[in-house]
């Protein structure tokens, strides 16, 4: 029931319950007052009926004139008389004298009386007068003392009326302080039923309105996973439908504005790192320029002595029989010392942006060439070189040279970093996106305080390097538009470090669907992406993983 109808139901209930009561008290009022009106204008009739009466009989028990003037008075006797008795007939009073007899017997009774009345002074007013005086005596017995006690019953009939008046009277009063009371009465009974009745009717409209308003604080106070319940008059249940609908907006509002603050927040931390992987770019670039100042010339010092070393290395190559067991040591003089050559022209390429020659060529030779440039190294240690190159690949659109000094670098970092009789580990493969060089070892990997510095130029942790091996091969991978990852765990740790570069200092990532995984136990995967293309698309960047 809708709080409308609770309100005119209520309304209803207590104004015809006091419309009934009223209607009650007033109609018994209004009759009571109409019987006694009714009554008293009898009663009223009745004793001016009665006086008459007693008017008519003084006249009619008169001596002086009846008997002084003889003449017609049996005439005016009977006509007197007549009226008299007239009165008695139509007198009001018979209905409502008072006396123990009803009213027709007690008319009877009095016209009985006038009847003997009426003979005894027919009787005295024929007979002749003796000695011409009238019978005074006579008359006195027969007529005026029978009028005379006709008149006081009349006489006590008007008091008698006059005294049922007062009765009605006084009956009046008393009903008129019933009516106040019952009036008073009926009233108190309505207020009683309006209080009985309107407590509940109240609380029922309150009750569902405190309820909204209470979880109005509770959404305030930020919980939105609890709905009103939609109970209660129609309106009250209407409202906490359109406050639960309120609630599901505010909540899909609420989740959308979180997904709107954690992609923005997520789109700053994007920024930040890139602005920070750019600052690092910039700071990397100052260093790098400042080696390049350095290299330049130091380049330009070693070139001469390099040039004069691979002269006189090929004069004796070309001195010696082709049979000579000192040809193979002076080959490796004049091929290191080109090398030195191209090493010292590298660093300064390191700070040129000098396009690289590229052309296909194919990466499992130049990893197994740079196997064989530092076969020197690993070979005294009894270090086990494993080049596993994926059947059927195409060739890559690189700078075969930049390639080379890349693996030579990667490689030259493993065996160092494998204890003796170790395993060392490249593999060359490929996918739809590109090809990957991978190098592996099993050293005690690179502990975390050296992580962030890995790729600053002259870095380094050996006693007898320049630091720059890793600074220019990251270098040569941003020259191809590739990326270079690693993956690393110490004996100490339980999870697996990855970084990919270039990013910056402080953030490590790892391309997605590159297969580089790290094998149980301790060392370090040095992996290179480079794309089938010149624009290739670099594989996606994660996070740290265990």
């Amino acid at each position: 029931m809708s709080i409308r109808a609770k309100i005119v139901v209520f309304v209803l209930l207590v104004g015809l319950s006091e419309a009934i009561l009223l209607g009650i008290i007033g109609y018994n009022s209004v009759a009571t007052m109409a019987r006694n009106a009714s009554e008293l204008r009898r009663i009223g009739a009745a004793i001016e009926g009665t006086r008459a009466l007693n008017v008519s009989l003084a006249r009619l028990s008169d001596p002086v004139d009846m008997l002084l003037h003889k003449d017609g008075a049996p005439e005016r006797f009977g006509k007197e008389m007549a009226d008299v008795t007239s009165q008695v007939r139509t007198c009001a009073a018979t209905a409502c004298h008072g006396y123990q007899k009803r009213p027709p017997e007690m008319a009877q009774e009095v016209l009985r009386a006038l009847d003997k009345i009426s003979t005894a002074g027919t009787t005295v007013l024929a007979a002749p007068f003796p000695k011409g005086e009238p019978p005074l005596l006579a008359w006195a017995q027969d007529v005026d003392g029978p009028t005379h006690r006709l008149s006081q019953v009349t006489g006590e009939m008007a008091e008698t009326l006059m005294g049922r008046a007062r009765e009605i009277e006084t009956a009046s009063r008393s009903g008129e302080r019933s009516a106040l009371l019952m009036v008073a009465l009926s009233t108190l009974f309505c207020v009683i039923v309006a209080v009985a009745f309107c407590h509940p009717i109240a609380r029922g409209i309150t009750r569902p309105l405190e309820e909204l308003a209470e979880r109005s604080r509770q959404i305030a106070d930020g919980d939105l996973g609890r709905h009103v319940v939609e109970a209660g008059p129609r309106e009250t249940a209407l409202l906490a439908r359109s406050f639960n609908r309120m609630q599901e907006d505010l909540v899909r509002h609420h989740n959308s504005l979180l997904a709107h603050q954690s992609r923005l927040e997520q789109t700053v931390a994007e920024r930040v790192g890139e602005l920070r992987s750019k600052d690092e770019q910039l700071k990397r670039v100052e260093r790098l320029a400042g080696i390049g100042l350095v290299a330049g010339s130091v380049a330009h010092d070693l070139n001469n002595p390099l040039t004069n070393i691979i002269l006189n290395t090929e004069v004796l190559l070309e001195s010696l029989p082709g049979q000579s067991p000192q040809r193979g040591a002076l080959e490796d003089v004049a091929r290191d010392a080109r090398r030195c050559r191209e090493i010292a022209g590298d660093i300064r390429a390191l700070c040129r942006e000098k396009e690289f020659e590229r052309r296909p060529c194919a990466l499992g030779a130049l990893a197994e060439e740079a196997i064989r440039h530092l076969r020197f190294k690993w070979e005294p240690r009894r270090i086990t070189v494993a080049c596993e190159v994926q059947p059927g690949m195409a060739e890559c659109p690189c700078s075969p040279r930049h390639i080379l000094q890349l693996l030579l670098n990667l490689f030259h970092n493993a065996v160092d970093a494998t204890p003796d009789g170790g395993v060392v580990r490249i593999r060359v493969r490929s996918d739809a996106r590109g090809q990957f060089i991978e190098v592996e070892d099993h050293g005690p990997g690179i502990p975390q305080a050296h992580r962030e510095g890995l790729f600053k130029p002259f870095f380094t942790t050996k006693p007898d390097g320049t630091g720059l091996g890793l600074a220019i091969s990251q270098r040569i991978v941003e020259r191809h538009e590739g990326t270079m990852q690693y993956v690393t765990r110490t004996e100490a740790e339980t999870s697996v470090a990855q970084a990919l570069q270039p990013v910056a200092s402080n953030q490590t990532a790892t391309p997605a669907g590159t297969g580089l995984t790290m094998p149980a136990g301790h060392g370090t995967i040095f992996s290179v992406w480079l794309p089938a293309g010149p624009n290739g698309a670099a594989p996606e960047r994660h996070g740290e993983v265990a």
